[in-house]
């Protein structure tokens, strides 16, 4: 169901030596700054460490939906619980520290407005005849696609990754994040657009929810720069370094409760150990709310360090900061033996993000950190939680520092976007008792102030390492750390060089299946001199499914040959009529199917997600779009899926027309429809079982 998950950068806690993945030839030092490679991946912790148990929580205190202190579905961990302090979800083995209350000023039943215009507007439906698309137009945002065979580049950006792009999806300006990797490999936070049947607003906010996940990563990097350090979000990213929002349907009854809507969430696959869930929930249940482990351990194996986790932001609410504080809950903020905790997970040394004054004891507040602007920033004092360089012998080295966590990185450069603005409402003055996720934050420091080397210099004696992702059994996706200075990246596969490229993400394409590749970069600086290949990294693609994927009962993806997109229900829908699109590979639900036989050598496509078929939208005629529809023994219902290629043709019954690429685009994906066969790889398809 997943991508390949490869190994990444660990951050570890306390004192340790920093190597050549931060710091190049630089003389070693001691710093929770270190970015170290992790040659197996760490496991979690059996259960969460304390100083001091902490006392159960006895009571649940009174709901006050009017300020979204809903506690339905919660229940007081009792003792040698792991939630032991705070609450367990109901039947999800997950930990809170219950809702947050709203800042003064904010109506968590009033709607926020989009921050972004929407500009956006959806592919039109109409058949056209429009000439084919070519890879040119489907690669445009994307990193370069390489033919192995050939040599040649089938498309795609030369640019950097981390340099934003402009395409059919380009991002309104401050909505950019920086990249790191391809995007989808490894520990990453998902961002989520839930809401239930007949309320979707993808399309209206879309936009907005890329500039306030943009705006969250602005908090934790100022933040981190303060200490003299880096640290952005590990977002799951597009092409065009833009969040990956995914638009998911839930129940509304599963919405009115943080235990039933994470349950509904696991139940589509949202429940991923690599993953944290920034979610933005279109109802007006909580202002916000999220999961929190309250691990005090500072190595690598603290709860903290892993998904799955939750982080839910209501309508009323939405905008960076909150998502900000959700999110510093999941990787683990704060912990009752921090310096001025709350005993409740937060602080109460103002001004902070993650400070105020709550349950179960409503300690007094300080005021430590006189700035107010500080409101929109990590770690009043980087003495609790948060520090990129904290002192030998002090607090943070010996305990859990969320500057540690693996779904942040230290890599990548700066946010293009120094103001953000994660304002859910114009809000007063806040109140010394309420968190103030409203008030936006100053700029940030200059970037060159204290921004380590991402990545040795082009003179080193070797390249970065090559981590491998996203492998079908025809194609594969090679990225590595962004080396400064280099001119381009030989790139070698097999011992032989096939190609110089300028972006640090790459795609191969035309593998053969069940096969072992070792690939390897090697550096070229400015005079275009090439350094020593870094070490090989050695991959093996999937095995071909066979004549026919009609294995009963097995889920599969249907994976472009030519875009790596998946097919995938738009929307996650379950509704009459929802169309196919190509997205990002996720490997969730909406993009699992199951193919059944139909007689006479054709088969259904039947979605995972919805129980409904694939049915083509109206005349078999070229350009005609794909939908779903009940599943019945409709001639439209029905396919041949023939070998071709690397992969699959998909052929429409009664036509010679098969299954391609638009290139009509549509809220983050291309439309997929029915087109004139012509062999080329976007009419092309992986389909692998989902793992």
């Amino acid at each position: 169901m997943f991508t390949a998950t490869a190994i990444t950068a660990g951050l570890i806690a306390g004192a340790v030596t920093i190597g050549s993945a931060l710091e190049g030839d630089k003389p070693l030092r001691t710093s929770a700054d270190a970015v170290i490679a992790q040659e197996v991946e760490p496991s979690p912790a059996a259960g969460p460490l304390h100083n001091e148990a902490p006392a159960p929580v006895t009571s649940i205190p009174k709901d006050d939906p009017t300020r979204g202190l809903v506690y339905g579905g919660l229940v007081p961990a009792a003792s040698g619980d792991k939630c032991v302090g705070v609450y367990k979800v109901n039947e999800q083995g997950l930990c809170t520290h219950g809702p947050d209350a709203p800042p003064r000023g904010v109506d968590v039943h009033k709607s926020t407005a989009p921050v972004v215009a929407t500009t956006e507007k959806p592919a039109d439906l109409t058949p056209t005849a429009a000439a084919a698309p070519s890879a040119a137009d489907l690669l445009s945002d994307a990193p370069p696609v390489l033919d192995l065979q050939t040599g040649k580049a089938l498309g795609g950006s030369a640019a950097p990754a981390g340099t934003p792009s402009a395409g059919a999806g380009a991002a309104a300006e401050g909505s950019k994040v920086v990249c790191e990797g391809d995007g989808s490999t490894g520990n990453r936070v998902q961002v989520m657009y839930v809401h239930a049947p007949g309320n979707d607003r993808f399309a209206q906010y879309l936009a907005s929810f890329k500039k306030w996940a943009s705006d969250t990563d602005t908090i934790y990097n100022a933040s981190a720069q303060e200490t003299g350090g880096v640290r952005h979000i590990r977002f799951v990213t597009e092409a065009d370094c833009t969040v990956s929002v995914l638009n998911v349907e839930l129940s509304a009854a599963s919405l009115q409760e943080f235990g039933a809507s994470n349950k509904a969430l696991a139940a589509q696959g949202f429940n991923r150990k690599d993953r944290k869930y920034m979610v933005f929930a279109d109802a007006n249940v909580y202002c916000g709310i999220g999961t929190f482990n309250g691990d005090e351990r500072p190595g690598q194996d603290n709860l903290s360090n892993f998904g799955p986790s939750y982080g839910r932001t209501d309508n009323g609410c939405w905008g960076g900061s909150t998502a900000a504080h959700e999110l510093g809950h999941n990787l683990g903020a704060v912990n009752n033996s921090a310096p001025h905790t709350s005993k409740g997970a937060h602080c109460v040394d103002e001004w902070d993000i993650m400070c105020y004054s709550d349950s179960p004891y409503y300690p007094k507040m300080q005021t430590l950190c006189p700035n107010r602007a500080e409101d929109d920033r990590l770690d009043c004092n980087h003495d609790d939680y948060f520090n990129t360089d904290p002192q030998p012998g002090s607090y943070l080295t010996t305990h859990w520092n969320i500057a540690n966590n693996q779904f942040l990185f230290a890599n990548g450069g700066t946010n293009p976007n120094p103001n953000p603005t994660p304002t859910p409402t114009k809000s007063p003055t806040p109140s010394p008792t309420t968190p103030n996720p409203t008030k936006s934050p100053t700029p940030s420091p200059s970037p060159t102030d204290s921004t380590p080397t991402p990545s040795p210099s082009p003179t080193s004696t070797t390249g970065p390492k090559v981590t491998v992702g996203q492998i079908t059994t025809n194609s594969a996706v090679l990225s590595w750390t962004a080396v400064s200075g280099a001119s381009g990246y030989d790139l070698q596969v097999n011992g032989r060089s096939i190609a110089t490229v300028t972006s640090s993400v790459v795609r191969l394409v035309n593998l053969k299946p069940d096969t072992e590749y070792k690939v390897a970069v090697a550096v070229k600086d400015k005079s275009g001199k090439t350094a020593k290949p870094g070490r090989t990294t050695a991959f093996r693609t999937t095995k071909a499914a066979g004549p026919a994927p009609t294995q009963p009962g097995t889920r599969y993806l249907m994976i472009n040959s030519l875009t790596g997109q998946a097919a995938d229900m738009w929307g996650g829908s379950t509704r009459d009529g929802a169309v196919l699109i190509g997205y990002q590979r996720h490997g969730y639900s909406n993009q699992q199917w199951l193919f059944e036989d139909a007689g006479d050598g054709y088969l259904k496509i039947r979605s995972a997600r919805s129980d409904k078929c694939l049915q083509i939208g109206g005349q078999a005629v070229a350009g005609q779009y794909v939908m779903q529809q009940p599943c019945s023994s409709a001639d439209s219902q029905q396919w041949k899926i023939a070998s071709a290629g690397s992969g699959y043709a998909l052929t429409a019954k009664g036509s010679s027309l098969v299954l391609g690429t638009s290139k009509r685009w549509y809220y983050g994906g291309w439309l997929l429809e029915l087109q004139q066969p012509s062999g080329q790889s976007y009419q092309n398809w992986t389909i692998q079982a989902a793992s």
